[in-house]
């Protein structure tokens, strides 16, 4: 079974880590090749679930951090031990947020995309 599962979703990618993994450099370098199928050289806002992931390995947080490949990124977890694990994000060089939210996560980075593309946001449904 796959560490992670991939998708393309209404303008961005969406990332979710299977529960109970511990993400290695390996699993970071796969998922970022996944997802670099979907968008090519193009720079996506990218939606990632941590729910229940039990580690980030050192290797996997210098990878994550330092990549560049997405317009925003928006972690969702459900506690603070996940966003203990979101940590490696703080020296991103793309916009990224922790969330525990999806549809704030979401409203984030659709938010991003319309304001790339000069529109103002669309209001929030929720």
């Amino acid at each position: 079974m796959d560490p992670f599962s991939v998708h393309f979703e209404r303008g961005f990618l969406r990332l979710r880590w299977r529960r109970g993994v511990e993400i290695t450099h390996a699993h970071g370098v796969a998922a970022a090749r996944a997802l670099a199928e979907f968008h090519g050289p193009a720079a996506f806002p990218l939606l990632v679930h941590m729910h229940g992931v039990t580690g980030v390995t050192p290797e996997a947080r210098v990878g994550m951090a330092a990549y560049r490949g997405y317009s925003r990124v928006a972690l969702v977890g459900q506690d603070a031990m996940d966003e203990v694990l979101s940590g490696f994000s703080h020296r991103s060089p793309t916009p990224t947020r922790f969330f525990t939210s999806e549809s704030e996560a979401l409203a984030w980075l659709l938010e991003g995309i319309a304001s790339e593309h000069g529109a103002a946001p669309a209001p929030s449904t929720g």
